[in-house]
């Protein structure tokens, strides 16, 4: 079994999007996801939900409508387990306010 550290980032949009998606054949830990607000301003919020295969077959949100204050980080350190397909998807209610960084242990 190969194990890779990798990453995903994005700036959230104000539409559900993919940040990350399992490849076929891997186990994916997601070690951490920092969610950062770069508008120096205006607070923001943001849903972030895992979707995909047979282990998601809904939607579950981790956040759902957090605000995250202008100039701030939000920091999730527990570890959520991905199979084949499941997703990490992302919405912000500002487009470009807020970047999402992921840090992934992925297992073949």
């Amino acid at each position: 079994m190969a194990n890779t550290f990798t990453n995903a980032a994005a700036a959230a949009t104000t539409t559900l999007t993919t940040l990350y998606e399992a490849p076929v054949g891997t186990t994916t830990v997601v070690h951490a996801i920092y969610i950062s607000n770069v508008d120096g301003v205006n607070d923001a919020t943001i849903d972030i939900s895992v979707s995909g295969s047979n282990s998601f077959n809904t939607r579950r949100y981790l956040l759902k409508t957090v605000e995250v204050p202008a100039d701030t980080t939000v920091v999730i350190e527990k570890p959520i387990n991905l199979g084949t397909g499941d997703k990490i998807e992302t919405k912000a209610s500002v487009a470009g306010d807020i970047d999402v960084f992921m840090s992934l242990l992925e297992m073949t």
